[in-house]
């Protein structure tokens, strides 16, 4: 039986592909670039600022001058999300009830950094019973590394084994197995074009937030009186 659920943030749980669109635009425009499309910044939100950067901007992760646009881009971003436009994906918000109906605890651990997470967490009443916040500033490392999972779960007071991870990169699968926990992998977010899902290893795929609250269902201890 799962005594808790841990969560992936972007693309799992939150759309913010909306906040990264504008800033990379923003300075795609002031540095004399064509803007890209949502679509395409949708491609890459997964695989971190880095390469959303590199890629917006056309150039080589180890270009000299990624540096500086990506401390420009964290810059923007951190002001971006005082009035982000991220919203809940199509049925979060049941997923979670159910969670907190039937007493299971619940957590994110997230590759964002808490100075970035935290005020996203926050801005969110849906997100008031999350039970852990755990960021790569709280470990030094981040997934596939299973260090995050592995404190989130001794925060929650929860083996491993009894506890599973829901993300939609085959990073979040492999941190996951890594961690020694089943991994679920959701299709609904930010999914990367060179990996079908069906191939990340995961225990479970989900297509729908209702549909995983029916596979977590007859798995969860019903521990609410």
């Amino acid at each position: 039986m799962l005594q808790a659920v841990l969560f992936d943030l972007d693309g799992t749980l939150l759309d913010t592909e909306p906040d990264f669109t504008i800033i990379l635009n923003q300075m795609l425009v002031d540095h004399g670039q064509a803007v890209v499309t949502a679509a395409n910044v949708r491609k890459f939100v997964s695989a971190g600022a880095t390469t959303l950067v590199s890629q917006g901007f056309g150039m080589p992760v180890d270009d000299l001058r990624l540096p500086d646009l990506l401390a420009e881009f964290l810059q923007r971003y951190a002001h971006q999300i005082k009035s982000t436009q991220a919203i809940l994906f199509a049925d979060i918000d049941a997923l979670l009830n159910s969670l907190n109906e039937r007493g299971a605890q619940w957590g994110i651990m997230t590759n964002k950094a808490r100075r970035f997470s935290k005020p996203l967490v926050t801005f969110f009443e849906e997100f008031s019973t999350c039970a852990t916040l755990v960021c790569p500033d709280d470990v030094g490392i981040s997934k596939p590394d299973p260090a995050g999972l592995l404190l989130a779960c001794k925060q929650l007071g929860v083996t491993p084994a009894h506890t599973c991870y829901v993300g939609d990169h085959p990073r979040d699968i492999e941190a996951a197995i890594n961690a020694g926990m089943p991994g679920i992998a959701v299709s609904w977010g930010y999914l990367p074009d060179d990996k079908p899902i069906e191939q990340w290893g995961a225990s479970i795929i989900s297509r729908t937030p209702l549909d995983l609250i029916n596979q977590l269902a007859s798995q969860l201890n019903n521990s609410k009186k």
